[in-house]
């Protein structure tokens, strides 16, 4: 196989490496955000739920794919982030894989990101104005004080309003990230749950991003990136070399 094109590949692939890495910093902060990765679009075993997170954090067994050429996809590392209490009784994460439901001006999403509270509609929706839907479509309510069970019930003047809809997906690795911890289903298939997700009421679910896990595979690739420019360098240093040495003759 030519050498510059491997090596081109290899920092293209570093290249898209460096974007996740810095698009997950930047993220650190926001509630329910995913932390991105970057593998081959050949590994069958991408179809498997779960996998492109096991792959990179080490704990999946590379030998069982079989890696193809192409350029890398960015994909979602679906592993849940910590719980941090805030008291606020309209805080609401999630216990578990599934997703809220959302929807937004390009269509259906769904987000981790539980901080909720009404617009001027009466709608329930989360701080970037997008109605958190229910089992039969959006919560609409009064001006009254209202409360959320852990089983997803909201109530306001002694009546349920509507209850959260909680989505879980065979393979969350393929949604697609579209800002603020909200994310379209892409290739992500819907599933019945094989066992139900609860809430806890008074907390939020943070990022999953570890920034010295991110500082380590910035190191990495940076480190790969200046190898490949020295395979590339004395690659041409060689093919200069035999040139000349052939204008000899």
């Amino acid at each position: 196989m030519d050498v510059m094109a491997i090596a081109r590949a290899g920092m293209q692939a570093d290249e898209a490496r460096m974007e996740s890495i810095s698009h997950n910093t930047a993220n650190v902060l926001t509630p329910g955000f995913k932390r991105q990765i970057t593998v081959s679009p050949g590994f069958a075993a991408l179809l498997e739920p779960g996998f492109a997170a096991r792959l990179e954090q080490g704990v999946a067994d590379r030998s069982t794919v079989r890696p193809a050429a192409g350029p890398v996809v960015t994909m979602v590392d679906p592993s849940s982030g910590a719980l941090r209490h805030t008291g606020n009784g309209h805080d609401v994460a999630i216990e578990g894989a599934a997703f809220f439901e959302v929807a937004t001006p390009t269509g259906v999403a769904y987000t981790k990101a539980g901080s909720l509270r009404t617009d001027v509609q009466g709608r329930l929706v989360t701080l970037q104005d997008a109605p958190i839907m229910g089992a039969t479509g959006e919560i609409r309510l009064t001006g009254a004080p209202f409360t959320i069970a852990p089983n997803g019930d909201v109530f306001q003047d002694g009546r349920i309003a509507g209850r959260l809809k909680l989505v879980h997906f065979a393979n969350p690795e393929a949604l697609v990230p579209v800002g603020n911890g909200i994310y379209e289903a892409g290739a992500a298939r819907v599933q019945e749950p094989k066992a139900p997700s609860s809430l806890r009421i008074g907390f939020l679910e943070t990022s999953n991003v570890s920034t010295p896990q991110e500082m380590v595979r910035l190191t990495e690739t940076v480190r790969h990136f200046e190898a490949l420019q020295r395979v590339v360098q004395g690659y041409d240093e060689t093919l200069e070399k035999t040139i000349r040495k052939l204008g000899d003759f």
